[in-house]
């Protein structure tokens, strides 16, 4: 009998799942590479950690009223730290200067170190009690230094 059908032959049928099988590898094979294109691209290369200390901290949004606090904490964290810098390397001063004996040196840089923690304490970076605490001990060993020179 002859079939009415001319794609019922089965070397035609075959030939046609071959194709179909091989077009199926492809495709697999094409999404399984775009897949692992996708997922290199998320993470960090090799021999560089992920969250670095050193970058500086971002804003998390990206309105600029809405980043305008974290703006002026930075600029204030500057600013505070530049003079509780200064203050502290003045009391060194005076403390290295009772340390190795000389009171000629520790007198003026207990005045400059009394004047710049007063300062601080008017630009609200130390608190009152705390200057004349630090400022007591300066005294003190200001005096002990006189004491041993004579």
């Amino acid at each position: 009998a002859i079939s009415p059908e001319p794609d019922a032959c089965p070397v035609a049928r075959l030939q046609q799942c071959r194709v179909l099988r091989f077009s199926m590898q492809a495709f697999r094979m094409l999404l399984l590479s775009c897949a692992l294109a996708v997922a290199a691209a998320f993470t960090a290369p090799a021999g560089q950690a992920i969250m670095c200390p050193s970058v500086p901290r971002q804003a998390a949004v990206s309105m600029t009223a809405a980043t305008k606090p974290m703006r002026t904490n930075e600029r204030r964290r500057a600013y505070n730290k530049m003079y509780k810098s200064e203050m502290k390397t003045m009391i060194k001063k005076v403390e290295t200067s009772v340390a190795t004996g000389d009171y000629a040196m520790a007198v003026p840089a207990l005045s400059r170190a009394f004047s710049i923690i007063d300062k601080n304490v008017k630009r609200n970076i130390v608190h009152k009690n705390t200057a004349a605490r630090k400022k007591s001990q300066l005294t003190l060993k200001k005096k002990s230094a006189r004491q041993l020179r004579g």
